[in-house]
């Protein structure tokens, strides 16, 4: 007997040796490639399972049950068909090395179907090592057989093999990614993907068959041959069997695991999630039950869902028909607002929707239940504060720009209560030349997708005439769509009418001032920031370019003898609180003085004030004194100025304690 441990190509010594015939039994042939074909689309069903796991040691299982698969599908393949081929001299196998050989196709298989590699960039090495693990699979089962003669083989017809195993590995791995990719789950798909591949496993085999002799050699005895069939029959079997079995367990652990995240997905909702039968008996609820009706769990089970839903506000029958036709019309839910009824019988908002479960339209159902109470209560709240605040809402639908929402100051300017509002649009309130421009600019905001803010715009309603500041925004829904424009709106026509009235009168008291050569000013003394009207700087004759704007600008003006004095006065003024009052000298840039009078009076933190020339009045003054104080005739010091000299001599004696003389 002859051990094949090595491959052995044929060679001009050999190729003189008899070849010893060889003979295939076709219905084993086609079982060994329904075989190849049968593992494969089992392989094939289990990769969409790695697909949709979206658990690390989930998809870690699917793979090693998919690759043991396909694995044992091709070592099957092989098993299958070198029963189908028959020699006329007695064969033995290696145990060990024929369970070897299932090694290099479960190891290829596993890294094939790995998520990690099915991409297009690893779809050549995929390719490449799944027609390797096929080949090498075969060759060493080969190495298996003991018998007594010379197997070698054709080396072109060999290396046609492993190209066979590997291009046709890489179109079935290909369609299988895209059929992946695409959501793609029909039978009819999966069955090609499992031909293709079943022939890359079949082709490779009887191709690597076909480039394979037997020659005899001076060990070579002959026997009758022997029917195998029943053995093929027999791993078949087992193949299907162990298919079935592990099919199985597939589909009962993904029901275990969809149960488990199910009931962990229902303990953790906030809503009410019920089943019930075409009787309306209930046969699940969820925890939210609890909290939401009052009731526990179990409690329900075998109650009418009029327990939850009394029956004067809920129509079953039609709900139940609704479901039963939005099941006909693409398997929409039935939703509808209703009332529902505590465990303590209080009544309170919910939504309930109804789907049915499975492809029967007479059950049974599930339910949820939403409670709308907070969501209710959140609604009045915030109703209550838009419909009280004191500025005017106005909510207009995006498409359309007809009002769907308005407080109460809206509806105070625009003369209609809320109900008269709702569905009407500018030009069924305004004049049509004033909607176009409303709706205009309504579509400005909406298209440009920016806040706009308009100042002080005249609208006239029901002949009045309104100044609004108004301010528009987009509000969008969750995919980011306009769905209403706000308005936001100030009446500011009493502003407005305040604001001419003081313009003109800050007119005329600034031609007043003019007239009577009068400047006003303005000091924070927190900052000392100094405001100067005109007649300010023309009284100081600083120029506006040169002026500091500062405390600084008018006390560097002051006359150095009258500094102290009226500076002094100044800070007590604003440490009691009092009116400034003073008269003073100040210094001109040019070097000449100038006498001013000064009032102000404090407003927080600020002094308001003015100031005006009494240059004439004061030399006026002194020149009364002088001429009262002289002879007119002479210009001589009279006799007053004679006693006011005395008087100021003894006052001087007095105080010094010094003579007269």
């Amino acid at each position: 007997m002859i051990e094949h441990f090595k491959l052995h190509f044929i060679t001009d010594n050999l190729s003189s040796a008899q070849v010893i015939p060889a003979e295939y039994d076709l219905l084993l042939v086609f079982a060994s490639i329904f075989t190849a074909v049968f593992a494969s689309y089992i392989s094939f069903l289990l990769s969409a399972r790695i697909k949709h796991s979206y658990l690390k040691n989930e998809s870690q299982i699917w793979t090693i049950m998919a690759s043991c698969f396909l694995g044992i599908g091709i070592w099957g393949m092989h098993f299958v068909g070198m029963l189908a081929y028959t020699l006329p001299i007695p064969i033995e196998y290696n145990i060990s090395i024929t369970l070897i050989s299932i090694l290099p196709s479960v190891f290829a298989s596993y890294i094939v179907l790995s998520p990690a590699l099915q991409t297009d960039k690893g779809l050549l090495f995929r390719s490449v090592l799944m027609g390797a693990g096929i080949g090498s699979m075969h060759f060493v089962g080969m190495m298996a057989m003991v018998m007594p003669a010379k197997m070698a083989y054709e080396p072109w017809l060999f290396s046609l093999s492993i190209i066979v195993a590997i291009v046709l590995s890489g179109i079935a791995l290909k369609i299988n990614d895209f059929r992946l990719a695409k959501g793609v789950h029909q039978t009819r798909m999966n069955l090609v993907v499992a031909l293709i591949m079943g022939s890359a496993i079949s082709g490779m085999h009887y191709i690597g068959m076909i480039s394979m002799s037997v020659f005899e050699t001076e060990y070579t005895t002959y026997v009758t041959t022997h029917d195998y069939s029943t053995l093929a029959q027999l791993i078949i079997f087992i193949l299907v069997a162990l298919s079935l079995i592990v099919l199985g367990a597939v589909e009962l652990r993904a029901r275990s695991l969809l149960s488990a995240k199910l009931k962990a997905v229902l303990n953790t909702v906030q809503d009410v999630v019920i089943s019930f039968n075409n009787e309306g008996k209930i046969e699940f609820a969820n925890p939210a039950v609890i909290h939401v009706f009052g009731y526990q769990p179990h409690d329900l089970i075998g109650k009418h869902i009029r327990t939850l839903i009394p029956e004067r506000s809920l129509e079953l029958d039609e709900i139940l028909r609704d479901s039963q036709l939005s099941k006909k019309t693409a398997g929409k839910s039935s939703s509808r607002l209703l009332k529902g009824q505590r465990a303590n019988k209080k009544r309170f908002p919910i939504t309930l929707t109804i789907s049915s479960i499975g492809k029967k339209e007479s059950g049974p159902y599930v339910a949820t239940i939403k409670d709308l109470s907070d969501i209710r209560n959140q609604e009045a709240f915030t109703q209550t504060i838009f419909d009280n605040l004191p500025i005017m809402l106005f909510v207009k639908e995006a498409e359309h720009l007809t009002f769907s929402h308005v407080n109460k100051a809206g509806e105070q300017l625009l003369g209609k209560n809320k109900d008269q509002l709702i569905g009407l649009n500018d030009f069924d309130i305004f004049s049509n030349e004033q909607a176009v421009s409303f709706v205009q600019t309504d579509r400005d905001v909406l298209k440009s997708d920016d806040t706009l803010t308009i100042e002080e715009k005249p609208v006239t309603i029901d002949d009045n005439t309104h100044y609004l500041r108004t301010r528009k925004l987009t509000i969008k829904d969750s995919n980011g769509k306009a769905q209403y424009l706000l308005d936001v709106s100030e009446d500011v026509t009493e502003l407005k009418q305040a604001k001419t009235e003081l313009e003109s009168l800050h007119q005329r008291m600034s031609m007043a001032a003019d007239a009577a050569h009068i400047g006003i000013w303005e000091w924070n003394f927190d900052t000392n920031e100094l405001i100067w009207d005109d007649w300010m700087h023309t009284l100081f004759e600083i120029p506006k370019s040169e002026f500091k704007g500062d405390y600084s600008a008018w006390a560097n003006s002051l006359h150095p003898d009258e500094y102290e004095d009226v500076t002094n006065k100044l800070k007590l003024a604003i440490l009691n609180g009092e009116e400034f009052h003073a008269e003073f000298q100040i210094v001109l840039p040019s070097g000449k003085t100038r006498y001013i009078n000064a009032d102000g009076r404090i407003y927080g933190n600020r002094m308001i004030g003015v100031n005006f020339d009494i240059t004439k009045r004061v030399m006026a003054e002194k020149k009364i004194r002088q001429l009262a104080q002289t002879d007119h005739l002479t210009g001589l010091a009279n006799r007053s100025a004679l006693e006011r000299f005395i008087k100021q001599e003894f006052a001087r004696v007095e105080r010094t304690g010094s003579k007269v003389g």
